[in-house]
């Protein structure tokens, strides 16, 4: 169970690439800056979308599943002393401030692991595949490994099958960035965020790609999201969920992301992206959610 979303009253949903506690959503005073984890939600009343996640709840709530059980207050309570921390701290001036609020009519498509989130002609890889000549396609992740599979695997071997279509976009002339969590994906792993932007860069540099990754950790608790914008033009594409890179994430977890087009909203999330891309990999930074309502 990894989806971060919500429905209200069964006339809007939330959906979060952020967990909700102190660190996705710090709550303390931000005018001597805060630190927090980079991430984004969304939040919409479209009723195709607000019903499609309702049965999903209520399916995956259902007393006759053999992995459901009520809560105990003798088992499940916290600690008599416990109190809920706030999160925050300092380092981060908050610099994206103003929700983003739209009106008007979008196109939604609701992608849910394991369901639908590797089917080749819709979601994620539908989107990819819109990115050609004078197309962006920027990616800003928790991580998103070079590959699959168990131990022996590789890329050459077992493919990321969700950095491969970001290649490929690039492969046909797309700008592609890819940022990466900085704070806990720079260690040696040969899995990690350092293996996949050496890998990128490697691929760049064999084919003559406008490709490159980088690691950061702009708002001081690491890169949190999982957001994929694809636009050109007057046209934008917005990707964001739950669903990190790993095949756990794909094939196993229960995952919601929201995919839906506004050039608006695009514009808004790139300027977060190209902001953090600029940061470098500050480690003593901080967090603003950036939040967009459609209506």
């Amino acid at each position: 169970m990894h989806a971060k979303y919500a429905v209200i009253d069964g006339r809007r949903a939330l959906i979060s690439t952020e967990n909700f506690g102190p660190s996705g959503l710090p709550a303390d005073d931000f005018a001597d800056g805060t630190a927090g984890s980079r991430g984004f939600l969304v939040v919409t009343d479209a009723p195709g979308i607000v019903g499609q996640l309702g049965r999903l709840f209520a399916a995956d709530l259902d007393p006759a599943r053999p992995d459901i059980r009520r809560w105990s207050p003798e088992t499940d309570s916290p600690p008599p002393d416990f109190r809920p921390g706030s999160g925050g701290g300092s380092g981060y001036i908050p610099t994206f401030t103003t929700p983003l609020n739209l009106t008007g009519t979008f196109t939604f498509e609701l992608i849910r692991s394991p369901e639908n989130s590797l089917k080749p002609h819709a979601g994620l890889f539908d989107l990819l595949a819109r990115a050609g000549p004078g197309w962006e396609v920027l990616v800003q992740a928790l991580y998103e490994p070079p590959f699959w599979g168990g131990s022996g695997a590789g890329p050459e071997t077992d493919p990321n099958p969700r950095l491969e279509g970001i290649f490929a976009a690039a492969r046909r002339g797309a700008r592609v960035r890819i940022l990466l969590d900085g704070l806990y994906g720079s260690t040696p792993d040969p899995a990690g965020n350092r293996a996949a932007c050496d890998y990128a860069g490697r691929v760049a540099r064999a084919e003559g790609l406008d490709l490159a990754c980088r690691l950061a950790n702009p708002t001081g608790l690491g890169i949190h999201s999982k957001l994929v914008l694809v636009g050109a033009g007057t046209e934008g594409w917005v990707h964001l969920g739950s669903i990190n890179g790993s095949e756990v994430s794909s094939k196993a977890n229960r995952e919601v992301a929201l995919q839906f087009g506004s050039k608006a909203a695009y514009d808004f999330l790139a300027a977060v992206f190209w902001a953090d891309w600029n940061s470098g990999t500050r480690v003593s930074a901080r967090t603003w959610l950036p939040f967009i309502s459609l209506r």
